[in-house]
């Protein structure tokens, strides 16, 4: 779903609009959001209280199953979380028990909408941790990383933006039965000042598996200098390795995917960093493509004359 920008509207970012003419919401530089409490709110916040909540049978299994795929996920929307359950829950059942959670802390939800057009458009409501299943999933699976619900106060909508959209990615991913492994932020070569891409994907294809290296490109964000950082921090790896190994992922070969919410964005990355000019592949996988035609069909290849689509049918959602 898109919005169009109001004609009078004042822009601070320069606005990439997609082949409709409109923005779309999931990247839209005036996006205002919060988290949304709702009547009756309890939170749970010591541990003891928490692991009470499991020990009297007021959670069940497949509660803590339903905040593990939240937890996995960082931030995604409501239609998201019921795909991603789908073969072990109604989407209606994972709604009635999201509703149930948040009364207790165990979940939240955000509250998004475009700044000064706040009835144009409702999305599925993104949905994040909240400090009781942060720790419930701590205490179970100490070993993994949970985003610490705290941080979205410093993180901000703009935050909820950019895992809502990879997660929708994430989501197409695992519905073509592709992904086989999946990292938010992993090590690169091992190395912490290695910057990390924001999503790592091992996927099957015809050819043999990849490990693709994941990052979004951001409206509301100096996207161009962001991404020419990490391209040219992963150039130096490559020189010196003849390739980009990935921590904790199998030896496959790692492309680049650049996500980009439209093509007039995209087209804007190939302009301005030569994408084809680097030692590895870059593939740039636009969003609005993927929306209208399949994840099948979002990706282009760059060459010194511009991005040329091409068709990755192994990514047909089965």
């Amino acid at each position: 779903m898109s919005v169009e920008l109001a004609q009078n509207e004042t822009l601070e970012y320069p606005f990439y609009y997609n082949k409709r003419g409109e923005v779309p919401f999931w990247d839209h530089p005036l996006i205002t959001g919060y988290k949304f409490l709702p009547k009756g709110y309890y939170p749970y916040v010591t541990i003891e209280a928490v692991l009470s909540l499991y020990l009297k049978r007021r959670i069940d299994d497949t509660d803590i199953m339903i905040i593990k795929v939240l937890g996995d996920a960082i931030c995604c929307n409501e239609d998201q979380l019921r795909r991603y359950l789908s073969s072990k829950i109604s989407r209606s059942d994972v709604s009635q028990r999201l509703e149930r959670f948040r009364k207790v802390g165990l979940v939240e939800r955000w509250k998004v909408r475009i700044k000064s057009e706040e009835d144009s458009y409702k999305p599925p409501a993104p949905f994040v941790l909240g400090i009781a299943g942060y720790k419930l999933l701590k205490h179970y699976y100490n070993k993994d990383f949970f985003m610490d619900p705290n941080r979205w106060d410093t993180l901000g909508v703009g935050a909820v933006q950019r895992y809502v959209a990879v997660n929708e990615l994430r989501c197409r991913l695992i519905e073509a039965k592709a992904a086989r492994n999946w990292k938010w932020n992993a090590l690169v070569s091992d190395n912490p000042r290695i910057k990390k891409p924001m999503g790592v994907a091992e996927i099957q294809t015809p050819r043999g598996n990849l490990n693709l290296l994941i990052e979004r490109a951001q409206m509301s964000q100096d996207f161009v200098g962001y991404l020419k950082d990490k391209l040219n921090s992963w150039k130096h790896v490559c020189d010196e390795e003849g390739k980009i190994p990935v921590t904790d992922f199998a030896n496959n070969m790692s492309p680049v995917v650049l996500f980009a919410s439209t093509l007039s964005l995209a087209q804007k990355l190939q302009s301005d960093l030569l994408l084809d000019t680097f030692p590895f592949t870059i593939w740039v996988c636009v969003e609005e493509d993927m929306l209208e035609e399949g994840l099948d069909t979002a990706f282009y290849m760059p060459h010194k004359d511009g991005l040329k689509r091409v068709r990755m049918d192994f990514l047909m959602k089965k």
